[in-house]
Parts: structure tokens; sequence; C-alpha cells
């Protein structure tokens, strides 16, 4: 007896699809999106480096202009507070974009520690973030003398008689040598030498950055530091404006390699 089995189509086989799953057998694969985490957090570092290289300029400008800082830093104290009364309100504009400066100092320490091996969750980036921290907030409380306590001084100053302007100068010379101990020595100087010496040391054994920043990082976390040497009795080997340069310099040049590596 003859087989008279028919063989149907392979297709007549397969359960009926719906609609959505056509689509979706016939759609283009996904493309990944173009924004990787490590790309945005090379876009922020990038632009917040940039962006402290050109806000260092402002105070300076500001400031200079207006009472010859920082050389004027240097004048008795008669003087200065003669020079902060006569300029308030440009005092006060030059202040206050150095302390936003200042404060800028921890998100962008945060960031740069970010990039280190292990991240935040390392002991070499949350030591690096903490001390960018510490620097931002001592910075902060240097400034504020200028923005709160000095002002006040210079008004009593300016209608005050000879012996009560002796004793404001006093006043005026004891804030100076606490506030700038705070501001200048631990948050310009040891905190942020100590962050940014240990983020560039890093750099240049494990990578991160190309040598020639991590390099020049190092070199100005030294000069950061030799600033130190006074307050120990030691010589002045660093001006203060030539350290303060070069970490600009440092910030732009990274902040822009940053910014191009992004980019690519």
């Amino acid at each position: 007896m003859m087989n008279t089995t028919t063989t149907l189509p392979a297709n007549t086989l397969r359960p009926p699809q719906s609609p959505a799953a056509a689509d979706r057998l016939f759609a283009a694969p996904a493309v990944p999106a173009p924004t990787r985490p490590s790309a945005r957090r090379s876009t922020t570092l990038g632009a917040l480096l940039v962006a402290e290289a050109l806000l260092s300029f402002a105070p300076l400008a500001i400031l200079g202009a207006a009472i010859g800082w920082p050389a004027s830093l240097g004048k008795p104290a008669a003087e200065q507070l003669a020079a902060v009364h006569a300029n308030a309100g440009m005092v006060a504009l030059g202040y206050g974009v150095y302390l936003l400066y200042s404060i800028l100092i921890a998100p962008l320490m945060i960031a740069l520690a970010a990039r280190l091996p292990g991240g935040l969750t390392s002991t070499l980036g949350a030591t690096v973030a903490a001390f960018g921290v510490l620097s931002a907030l001592a910075r902060a409380i240097g400034i504020l003398r200028w923005l709160t306590v000095m002002p006040a001084l210079a008004a009593a100053h300016a209608g005050a008689d000879p012996a009560a302007r002796a004793d404001i100068e006093r006043l005026f010379n004891a804030i100076t040598l606490y506030g700038g101990g705070i501001g200048e020595l631990l948050g310009v100087s040891l905190f942020m030498a100590l962050g940014l010496g240990l983020a560039c040391a890093a750099a240049l054994r494990q990578g991160g950055l190309p040598r020639a920043l991590a390099g020049l990082g190092l070199l100005s976390a030294l000069l950061l530091a030799a600033l130190l040497l006074p307050t120990f009795g030691a010589p002045a080997l660093v001006p203060v404006a030539a350290a303060v340069s070069l970490l600009s310099l440092w910030m732009l040049c990274t902040g822009v390699w940053c910014l191009l590596r992004r980019a690519r």
C-alpha cells in the first residue's frame, strides 16, 4: 500500500507570529549609547579643570586693579585697611570670585580621584578626595575674613581716633596671621600638595594621565609644599605666584587633554 502522506512546507508548521514579534525579529540591532560613564567623568573633570584654571586669573584682575593685590598683603595694616575701605565693592567682588574658585577645588579633586585606579572606593581615591575637600574648606575659611571681618574693621578704622586705630590695626594683623595660616598654609599649600601629589604619583606608576601631565602635577605639588618652609624657619625658596601659576597651568593642560580625549 502506497504512502500517501503529504509533506507540508516548513513554514506552515510554525505558529503564527504577532506583529510585535515580527517587528522585533527584523528590527536593527540596538546601538550602545555613545556616552559611557568613563567618558562622562572625563568630560566633567576636563570642564572643571579648565574652568578653575581660567577662574584663577579673575581675582588677580579684580583685586589687582582695586587694591594692588597680592602685593598689597605685604603692606602695613593701616594702608591695607584704608584700601579695603576705599574699594569695598571691588574687594567684595574679587574675594567672592576667589571664594568660588576655592570651593570648586572640592568637586575638582573628587572628580580627579574618581579617575584613579579603584575610583573613590579605593583607599587612594578616598584619600585624594578627602585632601581636596580639606583644601577647599581651609581656603574658604581663609577667604571669608575678607568678606566679613576685614570690611567691618576697615570701616571702623576710617572713623576711629589714633588710639583706636592702633588697636584695630593690631587686631587686623592677628586675624591676618590666623586666617592666612588656615587658608594659605593649610588650604593652598599642605592639603592641596598632598592631594595633588598622591594623585599624580599614582598616575605615574599606574597610568590614567600622560606621564608629562602627571610629572607636571607632581612638580606643582612639590612647589606648593615648599610654601610651608618659612613656617619652620627655612628660607622662602618658592614664590607663591610661581607655585600657584604652575598649578593653574597644570589644570589648563590636563583639562584640555581630558576634553580632547573625550572628543575622540
